[in-house]
């Protein structure tokens, strides 16, 4: 009983519930908190030692994949049409579209064009290759017909 005459009165709870008793209540838990933050931020600072560490640069690998987009051709500048506005426009750009095409065709074609003679190696070693696959295959035929059993077209062979 001695204990509980020390601790003093508590507020009622209508004092308490008054405006008043609320902010000055909130007030100390502001102030507790800021406190708290400040104890927690001074704790928590840490003092890096720098002079005896050396810095690395870090190692970059690029991988390179290749694109299928025709970014090295040159793009078209200039006027351009919509829906057949200005023909004139239209026609100079499909021309301009047909030259570059037709050269970039060209250009493809030379570099997977042959000679005559390239030609004619080609096809001799197509020739010997086939010819020596033939034979192979004209004898395993002919092991194959050796393997197999006769039978006369005129007979018949009851199934079982």
């Amino acid at each position: 009983m001695a204990d509980t005459k020390k601790e003093g009165k508590k507020a009622s709870s209508r004092l308490l519930g008054m405006k008043f008793m609320q902010r000055s209540m909130e007030k100390e838990m502001q102030e507790q908190l800021e406190k708290e933050r400040k104890r927690v931020i001074s704790e928590a600072e840490w003092v890096l030692d720098t002079k005896d560490t050396t810095i690395q640069k870090p190692k970059i690998h690029i991988e390179v994949q290749p694109s299928f987009l025709p970014f090295t051709q040159d793009t078209t500048a200039g006027r351009r049409s919509f829906k057949s506005f200005n023909k004139l426009v239209e026609a100079n750009a499909d021309q301009e579209e047909k030259s570059q095409r037709l050269a970039r065709e060209e250009k493809a074609e030379e570099a997977t064009k042959i000679s005559d003679k390239e030609f004619g190696q080609q096809m001799q070693t197509v020739r010997s290759v086939s010819k020596k696959s033939s034979k192979k295959r004209k004898a395993d035929g002919e092991q194959a017909n050796a393997k197999k059993p006769k039978v006369a077209s005129d007979t018949f062979i009851k199934p079982e």
